[in-house]
C-alpha cells in the first residue's frame, strides 16, 4: 500500500426518522413531549445513546440532544436513574 492509498472507513447511518424529513411533517423532527420514543433512546443510566448505537443520522442526534435536553428540563425524563 503507497502512501496516497489510505484505508478509510465510512460511518454511514440511514435516517431512523425518514417520514418526519419529507416537508410534508410539520412540526420539529422530535417533540420533546412525545416521552416514550425519547425513552427509547436512553441507555439504563439515563445517558443519551450514541449515533452509531441509536442509527441515527447528524440531524436527527440534533433533534433528539435538543429535545431530551428539553423534556429534562421540564421534569418529563430523569437526568440520572435512580
Amino acid at each position: 500500500m503507497g502512501k496516497t492509498e489510505r484505508k478509510t472507513r465510512f460511518f454511514h447511518t440511514s435516517q431512523r426518522f425518514p417520514e418526519r424529513a419529507k416537508k410534508s411533517w410539520e412540526g420539529p423532527l422530535l417533540d420533546y413531549k412525545e416521552v416514550e420514543l425519547l425513552r427509547k433512546f436512553l441507555t439504563s443510566s439515563c445517558k443519551i445513546m450514541s449515533r452509531k448505537r441509536a442509527g441515527t443520522s447528524a440531524r436527527e442526534q440534533r433533534a433528539l440532544q435538543l429535545a431530551v435536553k428539553r423534556s429534562r428540563y421540564i421534569g418529563l425524563v430523569p437526568y440520572t436513574s435512580a
